[in-house]
């Protein structure tokens, strides 16, 4: 046997780095383990959607055997208490591992800087257990508020502080802004009577996005929905009823959600690793630790770059890591040189709930609104795709656009969107649709397409005068030449897209033959307004309605499966910069 890579942690970076380990080492004898204390991953970044009642639990749940899927990784759930660095030996309560080298990808905890009562008395949003542990607390408030009598104890039951304003703290209070409206109406509370306060000790919130307009729009969107912002505000103790900043006003409350810092994983503060001031282990720009053969990555490693500048707790910031240390392990192994970390991050991005966030994005600059949070998506997608395929992100459209726990948060189009059929219906519209393609294909045989000239200027059953001009001169200069290629195309297109239609194959591409078949048609003047069916009900199956009493049913998944495997099994090289 090989070298033995144990890869501590299942977040991004661990199960990043797991995965290139595998391609680095494609044909080379070695054993590879990740062990994660949970059967899952949890996308750490999208917590606050869960506490605030945007989706459920599931919707930040990544399965590791979807994302090591076709790899040589053995996945081990078991919780490391131990690390004996001497001896290359790592421990949990009921078992030992032997190593050669180690990746640490344990990710952080929060911080609470000493002050009284904030460990014991605030809610924590860094786990899933965090994220339900809120969103069931504030729910109680709720019910417990419509019948509490007491003016006294009913404001602090409807107070809700969040307690750090970075990103987390942002997101979290929007979900919640959102989430108290809905709330309010459920149990007859007047909106007047909930009190929203985000609370940061600097002088801005999101410290870390460098365009002061940006976030003046996200304060002036707080403020526009019923939220206090208060910087300048450090807090300095805690109780079960409130809290005191350092100004000396206290508020009551019973709840305090913080989310004002983090710091290494306790764990890994106490390897024996030369460690930072918050607990991180310090490494090198290869992600070397003091002992050569332990790497850290992501929030477990402490790296300042050559600009000066600490590594950022970003998502991005632990896949490049993760791929640096993956990369300078094999290197090791190998004997080849080891490349340095360059991070190339690309842009901070907040979302305020559910429609309104802001971006900034490098080669783009700043963006708000709709947009930002179209990109916040859109990059959420391509973190999950890279991770674990194309299911993911099918997945990830589930959760939050039509699986969701409470429809009341969407407009009334999305709400429409959202509605689900049973895809028996559009499977007789799919065939349907498909034995008319057929017909018209034979019809089109028996008129003499496939041997005598029906597309030309004279003989054309296209009235040439109703053809838009640009269209008129493409023809006349492309496919009039060519008349029987054309018609053939044509009309064994027809044939084909009908049977794909009824067998169910390929049904999407399928569906948009339909429609570009049918907008050429009617260009050409050779379909009228009445056969706009066509296309609108090639959109309604591209649904999967294929996957009902269809083909697609079992191609579909086999095909995913196929290229997943191509892509997984796909070495990566060495000794390339």
């Amino acid at each position: 046997m090989g070298a033995k890579i144990i890869v501590l942690g299942g977040g991004f970076g661990g199960a990043t780095a797991a995965q290139k380990l595998d391609k680095y080492l494609l044909n080379d004898d070695i054993d590879i383990t990740l062990i994660e204390k949970n059967d899952s991953q949890t996308y750490l970044t999208e917590l606050h959607e869960v506490a605030g009642n945007r989706i459920k639990p599931e919707g930040v749940k990544v399965s590791l055997k979807e994302a090591l899927e076709f790899t040589r990784v053995k996945i081990v759930q078991d919780e490391i208490n131990k690390v004996d660095i001497e001896n290359k030996k790592i421990y949990s309560k009921t078992a030992e591992y032997d190593y050669d080298y180690l990746v640490i990808a344990c990710g952080s905890e929060p911080a609470y800087f000493g002050i009284p009562g904030m460990k014991e008395h605030a809610f924590t949003l860094w786990s899933l257990k965090d994220a339900e542990i809120i969103n069931k607390h504030i729910r109680d408030m709720f019910k417990k508020a419509q019948y509490e009598n007491n003016r006294e104890k009913r404001a602090k039951m409807l107070t809700f502080i969040v307690g750090g304003g970075g990103f987390t703290g942002v997101e979290m209070m929007g979900e919640l802004m959102e989430w108290v409206n809905r709330l309010c109406k459920e149990y007859k509370i007047s909106r007047d009577e909930v009190k929203l306060t985000l609370v940061e000790a600097l002088p801005k919130i999101l410290p870390t996005v460098s365009r002061e307009h940006l976030v003046q729009k996200v304060v002036n969107f707080f403020n526009k929905n019923g939220v206090e912002v208060k910087t300048n505000s450090m807090i300095t103790s805690v109780t079960p009823d409130g809290i005191t900043l350092k100004s000396g006003e206290e508020i009551p409350t019973k709840t305090l959600i913080w989310t004002g810092g983090i710091q290494g994983n306790s764990f890994v503060a106490n390897i024996g690793l030369t460690t930072d001031k918050k607990g991180r282990i310090v490494v090198n720009k290869y992600m070397e630790s003091s002992n050569p053969y332990i790497y850290a990555i992501g929030d477990s490693a402490s790296y300042v770059g050559e600009d000066g500048k600490p590594m950022p707790a970003l998502v991005e910031s632990a896949l490049q890591s993760a791929d640096a240390a993956a990369y300078n392990i094999c290197a090791s192994i190998k004997g080849l040189p080891k490349k340095e970390l360059k991070l190339n991050l690309h842009g901070n991005m907040v979302s305020v709930g559910r429609k309104f966030a802001i971006a900034e994005l490098s080669g783009i600059g700043g963006l708000s609104g709709y947009p930002a949070t179209f990109m916040k998506h859109i990059v959420n997608m391509h973190y999950l795709f890279g991770l674990s395929g194309l299911g993911m992100c099918a997945q990830y459209i589930r959760d939050q656009f039509i699986d969701v726990p409470d429809k009341g948060k969407l407009s009334i189009i999305e709400n429409h969107v959202a509605v689900t059929t049973n895809m028996f219906w559009l499977s007789l519209m799919r065939v349907f649709l498909g034995l008319m393609w057929i017909i018209s294909g034979i019809q089109h045989i028996q008129e003499g397409w496939l041997s005598s000239v029906k597309l030309s200027a004279g003989a054309s059953a296209a009235p040439m005068q109703n053809v838009p001009a640009w269209y008129g001169w493409f023809m006349e200069k492309f496919i009039f030449p060519h008349a029987i290629f054309f018609q053939s195309v044509i009309t064994l297109s027809e044939i084909g897209i009908g049977l794909l239609l009824v067998a169910g194959l390929f049904t999407f591409i399928a569906a948009l033959g339909t429609i570009f078949l049918h907008i050429n048609f009617y260009l050409s003047g050779m379909a009228t307004f009445n056969n706009w069916w066509y296309v609108i009900t090639a959109i309604a199956i591209m649904g999967g309605a294929g996957r009902a009493f269809g083909l697609d049913y079992y191609v579909m998944p086999w095909l995913s499966k196929v290229l997943k495997h191509w892509v997984r099994r796909k070495k990566l090289k060495l000794n390339v910069f």
